[in-house]
């Protein structure tokens, strides 16, 4: 056998959260190789043996605001309102512990941690947070990607609306081009928003970017930041 036939392939996973779970879109060598809806990022990550995961979701808390997301906001001109404010991580301990279990609740908590109240948006988000951040701290390699700019690096300029046509349209060509074709149909597809399709696409291919070494960078270069040993960063991959 040659040197590619006896190479494993190189398997990525890209997630993005639906109401019904999480969308998980799967690369082998740059190709989609599976889109499904699962549960849980546990799940996910038992269809697969992944060498990196890219995830649309804060891996990392601070009580205070986050130079991440403050970061890419800058990177987004008019579009800044696409990166929401993460809540403090007093919040998501709280939730876990059972005693934040409203959004009242946990606004009151982050202004006492930091001196703001929560978003509705971002307290919907407090338990999948909640999985990711516990699934951090057990040592899983999950890499925080932002759809938005992700694929504002691609086109060299922050794209329309992901929920309007032009722009679920203008993401799809675009994922095309760097070679990810997502299937018309696939297990859960009516459990999933088109956008988290595209969004969990771009971020399978931000990881398959990490599993073979082209160039990143992350946002913001240097952070004080840092949670689960790591900095506190998006990564972004290069065109």
């Amino acid at each position: 056998m040659g040197e590619r036939a006896a190479r494993a392939p190189r398997i990525v996973l890209g997630l993005d959260g639906c109401p019904k779970g999480w969308v998980a879109v799967t690369l082998e060598d740059g190709c989609v190789s599976d889109v499904r809806v699962v549960g849980t990022v546990a799940a996910a990550l038992a269809t697969c043996t992944p060498a990196a995961v890219g995830i649309d979701m804060p891996v990392g808390l601070v009580d205070g605001p986050r130079d991440t997301d403050a970061a890419a906001r800058a990177l987004l001109p008019g579009r800044g309102a696409v990166v929401f404010s993460t809540a403090p991580r007093s919040v998501v301990e709280g939730y876990v512990a059972g005693t934040v279990t409203t959004h009242a609740a946990a606004t009151a908590r982050s202004v006492a941690a930091c001196g703001v109240g929560l978003s509705q948006q971002a307290w919907r988000l407090v338990p999948k947070m909640a999985e990711v951040e516990a699934l951090a701290a057990a040592g899983a390699a999950l890499t925080e990607v932002h759809p938005e700019l992700a694929f504002a690096t691609v086109a060299g300029a922050p794209l329309p609306r992901k929920r309007s046509w032009p722009g679920l349209m203008l993401r799809r060509r675009l994922l095309e081009d760097l070679g990810v074709a997502l299937p018309d149909r696939f297990p859960g597809d009516t459990d999933a928003a088109p956008d988290d399709v595209v969004d969990a696409a771009v971020c399978a291919w931000v990881a398959d970017g990490i599993a073979s070494g082209a160039p990143l960078r992350r946002v913001p270069e240097d952070t004080a930041q840092v949670a689960h040993g790591r900095p506190i960063v998006i990564t972004v991959r290069e065109r």
